[in-house]
């Protein structure tokens, strides 16, 4: 009997420790759920106050120039030269100059020897002389009628002959001494003294380097572009200065199909004769164009588009491009005067993202910064 009782009663104590065990576990787990809620309702509240933000740097869009440049090479030369030559075949007596001397318009260069033309000279001048007398004496017997006037014609005649004779003989010794025809400088020497100077041979060259120019070989595309008018720089190590158009061919050379394109360049630029140079010509300019980094650019399939902010908001415009040059493009449609443009943290974004403005400074409305490249 009391063994069955103590039965009963650890059947009840057992029985009361679950239920008790039950109670603690589903206090616990309401408690939990009530934690779960107040943190779901503390997250919602804060995502409500506060949404999330991208920063992103903006530059307003402003229309501006777009220069395309264009580069061909060449060689400077002066474009007043001149080779002294020698009218005769004849020895070099003296060479007056050395290559690097200044020289100016009339001075002698170069002097042949003149002995044999100084005599010839002198004997037609006699010659002359004589003709002279002998005409002026049958000029006054004639008056008197001492002699006829055929007489007179023929001696007036021979007069003329030998006059003519003089002067030949005195322009053929002046040519003796070779003279500049120009101011400039001594650029070459080929002869020396006891050499014989052949006709038309090149005894001493003179360049005027106050008057250079170069010739650049253009190809058709950008011919028709080039005027006068048109502006060119002119680079050489990096140094840049002026040039401008003096002439240029409708005939493209046979073989390379190049047009020629004859520069004038600055005085003060500092070139030198034979000196190689790049010539960048302004071969288009487009006024008004909205230009943007290349790199703000985004691609979808073969759609392009950029982010602009709208009331604090990313917002994802569509846009056609054009010419592009050095990291720079048109945009043809798509973006107006005074659109606010993502240009840094774009890659990042969405449409209808918030973002965090910060106003930075761009070139993206410099002039033509992408075709002088």
């Amino acid at each position: 009997m009391l063994r069955t009782l103590l039965k009963k009663l650890n059947k009840v104590r057992v029985l009361f420790w679950l239920l008790l065990m039950g109670f603690g576990i589903a206090a616990l787990a309401l408690q939990v759920q009530s934690k779960l809620k107040e943190a779901a309702a503390n997250v919602a509240s804060l995502a409500q106050t506060e949404e999330i933000r991208y920063p992103v740097t903006l530059t307003a869009v402003t229309p501006s120039t777009w220069e395309s440049w264009r580069s061909y090479y060449g060689q400077a030369k002066a474009a007043r030269t001149q080779d002294v030559t020698s009218y005769v075949r004849e020895v070099v007596q003296d060479v007056h100059v050395q290559v690097g001397d200044m020289v100016k318009a009339g001075d002698v260069v170069v002097t042949l020897l003149k002995a044999d033309y100084a005599v010839k000279a002198q004997a037609s001048r006699t010659s002359y002389a004589e003709a002279r007398m002998n005409y002026n004496r049958l000029l006054e017997l004639s008056k008197k009628g001492g002699v006829a006037h055929s007489e007179v014609d023929r001696a007036y005649t021979v007069m003329k002959n030998e006059e003519a004779n003089a002067q030949a003989s005195r322009s053929t010794l002046q040519r003796t001494d070779l003279k500049s025809s120009i101011d400039g400088v001594v650029a070459a020497r080929s002869v020396e003294p006891g050499e014989v100077a052949e006709v038309g041979r090149s005894l001493v060259s003179i360049v005027d380097p106050s008057d250079m120019e170069a010739q650049l070989m253009v190809s058709k595309k950008d011919i028709h572009n080039i005027t006068r008018n048109t502006s060119v720089e002119l680079m050489v190590d990096e140094a840049t200065s002026k040039g401008w158009v003096k002439r240029l061919s409708p005939e493209a050379q046979v073989g390379s199909g190049l047009y020629p394109v004859v520069v004038g360049l600055s005085p003060d630029s500092g070139i030198l004769p034979g000196t190689y140079l790049e010539g960048r010509f302004l071969v288009e300019k487009k006024e008004d164009v909205v230009i943007i980094s290349s790199d703000v650019v985004m691609y979808r399939g073969d759609k392009e588009f950029v982010y602009v902010a709208k009331d604090g908001k990313a917002s994802m415009v569509e846009i056609k491009t054009g010419e592009g040059r050095g990291g720079r493009v048109i945009v043809t449609s798509g973006l107006r005067n005074g659109d606010r443009l993502v240009v840094s943290g774009n890659r990042a974004l969405f449409h209808g993202a918030f973002i965090s403005e910060s106003v930075g400074k761009t070139d993206i409305s410099e002039t033509g910064a992408a075709g002088k490249r």
